[in-house]
């Protein structure tokens, strides 16, 4: 009987076109606009590119300002500066423009530029270091040629003491923690599934939940085979999502295991919330109304639509992020992402574990207690 129950169940939900919009179009069509939005902020703001600047040669016997800078414009790894030699004129109207970052002129080292930003201070930095080595230079030559070219050489190359280790080979993207939301806010939507197939349960709220009422099946095996169907349909909508998500680009880590973990525990949560919220003695689309409003209160605060509620709610109020479930699940993702180590990522999932236990088990106590005085 719970197969019969569990296959008529999922086709019943694949049917529900309204249901399946708010848990698979909406979440989709939702990444979409915001990939669209900001998707590759990050490489615009954050990733260094090469310097544009116009080098002035007022004669030629400013050489070794020279050379140095078109050595830092080399092509390559480490090239820095993308520098043009120009006449002082037509280096101007560039730099009014806003073609290039920053006028050098090669015979006292000075700089132009229009406002004080990153990039004129990087130029300033290469300036600063080279009048710094010039000036080390001429003092020492004036007593020893040889010492001061062996001092200069010294000067020039960079030692590392250190060794660089990696603590993390995830994504560190800022703008990732709203795509984060999306999967939370998808996870949590499945709580309209919930709603909508549980209050088929109830004699109370439709004419199917009176036959089904007085039907031979036992409460329990309805509960748990709907609750299966629902769980079945929705993590494979997280898992279409997922791959949606990865045809554009974005990256996730290699943590595939814990990542599909994630989304199935985020599942469990989201219709163990709609399955508590239908056992309320009250009309479909007022349950419907809590639970968007509960959703979107709960995604917000986890960055959905705005990045940095989540760490502001972390600083004054940490309690809440413990309990909100959307923020549970984007910080699955942030901890897999960041951390070494799974010892956040599982306080999380265990945290989701048992609030999804002890919700279901209200529900289903809930609904199994149910009498009606006649159907």
């Amino acid at each position: 009987m719970f197969w019969h129950n569990f296959k008529y169940s999922v086709k019943c939900i694949l049917r529900e076109k309204t249901t399946l919009f708010w848990t698979l179009i909406f979440p989709l069509a939702l990444f979409t606009f915001e990939y669209l939005s900001f998707g590759n902020l990050m490489e615009s703001d954050e990733i260094f590119s090469k310097i544009p600047v116009a080098v002035v040669r007022e004669d030629e016997s400013d050489t070794a300002l020279y050379e140095t800078l078109m050595a830092l414009s080399e092509q390559g790894d480490n090239q820095v500066l993308d520098a043009e030699v120009m006449d002082e004129e037509e280096a101007l109207e560039s730099l009014k423009n806003e073609d290039i970052s920053g006028i050098i002129y090669t015979a006292d080292a000075s700089l132009t530029v229009l406002e004080s930003d990153v990039y004129s201070s990087i130029i300033k930095s290469i300036l600063d270091q080279y009048l710094q080595i010039r000036g080390i230079y001429k003092s020492v030559a004036e007593k020893d040629v040889m010492m001061a070219a062996e001092i200069v050489s010294g000067l020039m190359t960079d030692e590392l003491y250190y060794t660089e280790v990696s603590t993390s080979d995830g994504c560190q993207n800022e703008y990732y923690n709203f795509f984060y939301a999306v999967f939370a806010m998808s996870c949590l939507f499945s709580s309209l599934a919930a709603i909508e197939r549980f209050s088929r349960l109830q004699a109370n709220a439709s004419a199917l939940g009176m036959r089904r009422s007085i039907s031979p099946n036992t409460k329990l095996v309805s509960v748990i085979s709907e609750y299966m169907a629902i769980l079945m349909i929705q993590f494979l909508i997280e898992l279409i999502t997922l791959g949606y998500m990865m045809l554009f680009g974005i990256d996730f880590g290699n943590q595939y295991p814990a990542i599909i973990l994630t989304l199935f525990i985020g599942c469990n949560i989201g219709i163990s919330i709609g399955m508590l919220i239908s056992a309320l003695k009250c009309g479909e689309g007022t349950k419907t109304g809590i639970t968007c409003g509960i959703n979107m209160l709960c995604s917000v605060m986890a960055d959905l639509c705005a990045n940095g509620i989540k760490y502001f709610i972390e600083c004054h109020a940490p309690i809440i992020n413990r309990i909100n479930p959307a923020a549970l699940i984007t910080d699955c993702f942030y901890a897999l992402n960041v951390y070494d180590t799974y010892d956040r990522f599982f306080r999380n999932i265990i945290t989701m574990g048992i609030m999804s236990v002890v919700l279901v088990a209200i529900g289903i106590l809930i609904l199994r207690r149910n009498k009606y005085a006649s159907v």
